[in-house]
Order: structure tokens, then sequence, then C-alpha cells
């Protein structure tokens, strides 16, 4: 278990665009020949996108309604837009389906809206929660498909909806995943870059999670991001509980014990850390005695307290396992008086 204080980083402002005359198509589900490809994530939004029909709202298999619109290089169509919010409502999804939104655009257009970088072929606004997409099939040279894309951006959508305290989840991942794959303590490591573009772009933990969601959907494709974050059978599971049964809360645990002044001076209380996130250890005890707390994991004290009572604290923005399965020891020791006493822990899970 480590420690870690973060800042995110900021998008970035899209150049302006003319617009391209072509027909949209609709949107065939094809599994890529490669998933090589750049995307944009934006933060400091909204995408300035060029001018485009009034969003309509589309039905998905299961009812939920999603908002489509035709760059005003198209010519609006409900029945192409129909097929790209059904491929939508077959990705892996809960609620959040029913807060997306599309911009259908040529190709040309797309890239200049999502920021004018090279082979950019999609981007997603993290506050606006819209995604600029093709509104053809990609004309990619490396074999990526529309369908492939779609669902890559959907996994940031998803990211947006998920919570993972103190990180932030269109960077780190949700919870689950990125508590699997120990995200936090790569970075620590500096081996992981959250939110990059360009040149870290493929060590960007928030892009990794992305690419793991779209496997959900396409398992077979090969692996483009960092090897540290290629995922294995218990990744995928973890992505798909972040989707489906994602975490809220954090656990609490609470811990009694009692000295006697004839009694041993330590106590020692045990719990598994499964997930990243905030930790903190309150101990309760008698106004009149002296007792003091020590957190320790994989034998190393990670933190100790020598109050003047039996009421102290410790906690900590970020707890990072260092294993995935990392037990943390809480030891209580008496330096003056007796009585009865409680420790509450909260943490991630």
């Amino acid at each position: 278990m480590r420690v870690i204080a973060l800042v995110v980083l900021a998008g970035f402002a899209a150049l302006p665009a003319t617009a391209a005359a072509r027909e949209a198509q609709p949107l065939v589900d094809l599994p890529p020949q490669t998933t090589s490809f750049p995307d944009r994530v934006i933060t400091d939004g909204p995408i300035k996108a060029h001018a485009a029909s009034a969003p309509k709202a589309y039905a998905a298999p299961d009812g939920t309604s999603i908002q489509v619109q035709f760059s005003d290089a198209y010519t609006e169509n409900p029945e192409i837009a129909q097929t790209y919010v059904n491929f939508l409502g077959s990705l892996p999804h809960g609620a959040e389906l029913a807060q997306l939104k599309v911009l259908l655009a040529p190709p040309a257009e797309v890239q200049r809206d999502c920021g004018g970088v090279d082979g950019v072929l999609a981007c997603y606004d993290g506050r606006s929660h819209q995604m600029v997409v093709p509104g053809e099939q990609t004309d990619s040279s490396n074999g990526v498909t529309t369908s492939y894309v779609i669902a890559h951006e959907y996994g940031h959508h998803v990211a947006t909806f998920r919570t993972n305290p103190p990180f932030s989840t269109l960077d780190f991942g949700p919870k689950y995943w990125a508590s699997y794959e120990k995200v936090c303590d790569k970075v620590l490591g500096g081996r992981l870059v959250p939110g990059a573009e360009g040149q870290f772009y493929t060590a960007n933990p928030g892009e990794s999670w992305a690419e793991t969601y779209a496997r959900l959907t396409y398992p077979n494709e090969p692996w483009r991001f960092t090897r540290i974050l290629k995922p294995d059978p218990g990744a995928l599971a973890a992505a798909r509980r972040d989707v489906l049964q994602p975490w809220a809360t954090s656990a609490t645990q609470t811990f009694s014990g009692r000295f006697t002044k004839a009694g041993p001076d330590g106590k020692r209380f045990l719990f598994p850390l499964k997930l990243d996130g905030a930790l903190k250890v309150k101990l309760h005890g008698p106004s009149s005695a002296r007792y003091d707390l020590r957190v320790s994991s994989l034998g190393q004290t990670r933190g100790q307290t020598k109050g003047k009572a039996a009421r102290d604290s410790l906690s900590w923005q970020a707890a990072c396992r260092q294993r995935r399965n990392e037990t943390v020891a809480v030891r209580v020791l008496r330096r003056g008086g007796a009585g009865a006493f409680t420790v509450k822990v909260t943490y991630a899970g």
C-alpha cells in the first residue's frame, strides 16, 4: 500500500473546420482487422463542432432514448441514426446510456472537430457527454472499423458515470478495473501517465480502460496499449462489473478490544484491502488512557500516532495496493491507562 496525491490533465480547443459533402451510411457491426487509432477525450469542453441538425431522440432496443445529430454535411436520415442507436444499445451498459449524445460527421470533419491531430477518428466530451464519430465506415488503412471506434468511445462514456474516488475515472478508469490492474501503484512507479495525449497516449490508463471495455464486445483483437495493462480474464471480469454492478460506497469495519493494567500492551487487527482509494482508521478509547495507532502492510509501517489520549486517527487520500489482495494490519498500542476501545476502519473495499 502506498499513498498518492494526483492532479489530472486539462483538455484542448478544437480547430475550425469546413463541411465536406458526403452521404451518411448505416452502421455495420464489423470487428476490426487491427485497433490502432487515436481518439481524444475532452475535459474542458464543449467540443467546437460544425453546424448540425437539431438533436432527435431515438429508442434503443431496450427502450433507452439516445439523442443523435447529423453534421450539416450529411442529409438527416432517421433510418441511419437508428442503426447507430441499435448498436449502442447492444453494448454492455447501464443507465448512463440515456445520457449519451451522438454527433455523426464525415471522418475529415471529425478529425478537425476533435483536435486536428492526424488519424483521430473520434472524440468524447466528458462534460456534455457527446460522442463525435464518423457517419460512415472509416477509410482507415490500418483496418479500424467504425463500430469498434464507437465501442471504444462508449468506454469513456461509461467511465464518466462511474466513481473511483479520489481518482478521475476518465483518467484512471472505474474502481474495480483500476484496482485490479493496480493503476494507482503503477502511476506511482512512473509506468502510467493518466490523462496523457500525444507521446504518452498508450500509457494513459483512461485509454486502456476504454480499450478493455471494447474487448467486452470484440474479445479477440490485438492489444495496442502498454503491455502492463493488457487485459486478462480477471481484468475483463472487473470491467464488466464496473459496467453492470459499479462501485458505490466505501466499506467499514469496526474492531473492539480491551486493555487491562496487567495485560499485554498491544492488540492487532487485520483486514483485506482489495480496492484502491481513501483509507481512514479512527481509534476511540477512554479519555484518561493513552493508546496509539500503528498501521502497516507488507511488513512496513505506513503510519503511526502518539497522542495524549485514546482518540487518535490516521487517514490517507489514496491507499494504493502493491498487491491485488493486500492485508493491512492495525495495531493498538497502550502507553498508559486501561479500558475498552474500538477501531473503525473505512476503506474502498
